[in-house]
């Protein structure tokens, strides 16, 4: 069954059940408190009609005929009396009765009568009454006295009518709301399948945008997949940017290592040339070994993995990334120099991860920095804490990040413009590597655009305690 039937028919059913029970009960209480002043009333008038009889005629009351006080009645109302004595046998009646006075068993009446007296439907030529029997004096006779109920059954018939009518409106009008309300969520959620299925087919520019409108939480739920789609456009992108940009990297390598392959195979040479060959194809080789190390390196960061548990002070993290990157450092005699800690605590820093993953990010910046400052210049690493975290700041004293780089030098495959005016070696991956380690400990990796004299970046961590060590 569709959504909007489904939905139409579980409101009207319910709708429909909680109003009939509603009117039954207003029905029921209504009749009976009615009809219990209607009791009351004949009650009174019976026991008083009793008090006289019996005391005009002790032992053997009779009647008269008149009128009875009827609740709400406008006009007067026949009243209907019959008398019995302790036997049940018929002493006197009404005039009105004719030939059909009920019987005492008929009243459903006991000969040891209850002060209140005993009400009772009757049925006396053709008109519905209600009567009450009660008892006469000390000697064990009872009398009948009833009247038209007439008034109750028009209260009770009108009421009928009324709630019927407010029933079946309530009724329809709920069916007609609820079938359009369904039509409305279900229309939100056709839309909704309809841009997935858009999505299915790899049409990534699907939106439901204003297509939902039949509630806040369809609406929301449009929102959310739109916002979903567009992130997924971008990873889409991305990662065809990323194969674009790798088949870019390694076709160069490659290219140049099959064209000296193919030049040493067609041009014979001494035992030195096929050396030298070889020499100039391992650098090739070597190249494109760091290069998928980086691939590798960037695809294993930004794929969810759960990081290693280590603690490890900072101090030593920072020497060991440091000697690592000694050897590019001393090809270009810049000295690499390390602040003392900067910390409001006892004891050294601590943070927690994969020791080698966090030596690899570090070191990606100082090999940054030794590479764009100039030559024979120090490169300084201080070691911060700062609220939760622990900062890294790695500072040069190159020309720093041009303005124009500054949003991309995080991407993967960016080379600033002074890098590719320089035509230096690097596929533009170190950055990307770090920033990605960085933030799957918890932390980053920015640059800090208010540093002057050259280029400063951070590497923020989140510190623990030693209790928490």
């Amino acid at each position: 069954m569709k959504l909007k039937n489904r939905l139409s028919l579980a409101v009207t059913v319910v709708s429909a059940a909680t109003l009939l029970t509603s009117f039954l009960t207003v029905y029921v209480l209504v009749r009976r408190d009615e009809t219990r002043d209607l009791d009351l009333a004949l009650a009174a008038q019976a026991h008083a009609l009793a008090q006289i009889a019996d005391a005009k005629n002790p032992g053997r009351p009779a009647v008269l005929d008149g009128v009875a006080e009827v609740p709400e009645s406008l006009r007067p109302t026949q009243r209907y009396i019959a008398v019995y004595d302790e036997r049940g046998a018929l002493l006197s009646a009404t005039m009105n009765f004719a030939s059909e006075v009920p019987s005492f068993e008929s009243l459903g009446a006991s000969t040891a009568l209850p002060t209140e007296g005993v009400p009772v439907d009757l049925d006396v030529n053709g008109k519905a009454l209600r009567g009450v029997t009660v008892p006469v004096g000390n000697g064990g006779a009872a009398l009948l006295y009833a009247a038209s109920r007439r008034t109750v059954d028009d209260d009770a018939s009108f009421l009928h009518r009324t709630l019927g009518v407010l029933f079946l409106s309530a009724t329809v009008a709920t069916a007609l709301f609820s079938r359009w309300l369904g039509g409305r969520l279900a229309g939100d959620v056709h839309a909704i399948a309809r841009v997935a299925r858009e999505v299915e087919r790899g049409n990534l520019e699907a939106r439901v945008g204003g297509g939902a409108h039949g509630s806040a939480e369809t609406r929301a739920l449009a929102a959310d997949l739109d916002h979903m789609i567009e992130h997924l456009g971008a990873l889409v992108a991305a990662q065809r940017l990323f194969v674009s940009h790798a088949a870019h990297e390694l076709r160069s390598p490659l290219s140049t290592l099959r064209g000296e392959l193919q030049l040493a195979l067609r041009r014979p040479r001494d035992a030195a040339g096929y050396q030298r060959t070889i020499e100039e194809a391992l650098v090739d080789v070597e190249a494109l070994s760091r290069l998928s190390e980086d691939l590798l390196a960037l695809a294993r960061v930004q794929a969810p993995h759960s990081q290693g548990s280590d603690v490890m002070a900072v101090g030593d993290i920072v020497a060991d990334a440091l000697r690592l990157a000694r050897g590019p450092a001393e090809a270009r005699r810049v000295s690499l120099e390390q602040a003392p800690e900067t910390t409001s605590t006892n004891g050294p820093l601590l943070v927690r991860g994969d020791r080698g993953e966090i030596i690899r990010a570090l070191r990606n910046l100082v090999d940054n920095a030794v590479a764009h400052g100039p030559a024979e210049s120090p490169v300084l690493t201080t070691i911060t804490r700062r609220d939760a975290s622990v900062e890294i700041a790695v500072i040069d004293r190159g020309p720093g990040v041009a303005k124009e780089d500054e949003p991309h030098i995080f991407e993967p495959f960016y080379r600033g413009t002074r890098d590719r005016g320089d035509d230096r070696p690097g596929a533009g991956l170190g950055l990307a590597i770090a920033r990605g380690i960085a933030r799957s400990l918890g932390g980053d990796v920015w640059l800090d655009v208010a540093h002057q004299s050259g280029a400063r970046f951070v590497l923020s961590l989140p510190a623990i305690t030693d209790a928490d060590a």
